[in-house]
């Protein structure tokens, strides 16, 4: 199964709900990715980079029968980018890179790394703009 992913930084909901796979082009800063279902990731993100319980993102447009979903990633998450050094994000994409494989998900650690790291760049573009990150995925 083809997963496309796009993690994003936008003003409020009601524009976020606006992009996704047919609006790639939207301008806000961003980053694709592939291959993995990024609801259950920030759970597994949170709970490795902040520890304790995942506080859970928020459904911005819920899935359907579509296989199209957009949410707003934890203020907890979020701040754990943010604090996170380079170290730390590459222990953590390891630890994920092993959850994902639990899961049947291949998601080889420098690629996990490389997530992560985009992450908490985004992570720290929402917070200069004062915006929130989300993200979509189409997993048809």
């Amino acid at each position: 199964m083809s997963i496309t992913v796009e993690f994003f930084v936008a003003p409020d909901d009601e524009v976020a709900a606006q992009v996704g796979p047919r609006q790639r082009r939207h301008g806000f800063p961003s980053f694709a990715c592939s291959d993995f279902f990024p609801d259950d990731a920030v759970a597994d993100w949170e709970v490795l980079l902040a520890g304790g319980a995942a506080g859970g993102s928020r459904d911005v447009v819920p899935m359907k029968n579509d296989g199209f979903m957009v949410f707003q990633l934890s203020s907890g998450l979020c701040s754990a980018l943010v604090r996170a050094n380079s170290g730390r994000l590459v222990e953590v994409a390891g630890a994920w890179a092993e959850l994902a494989a639990v899961k049947d998900e291949d998601v080889p650690a420098e690629t996990a790394a490389w997530i992560l790291t985009e992450l908490a760049g985004l992570a720290r573009t929402a917070e200069g703009l004062r915006q929130p990150l989300y993200c979509w995925y189409f997993a048809p």
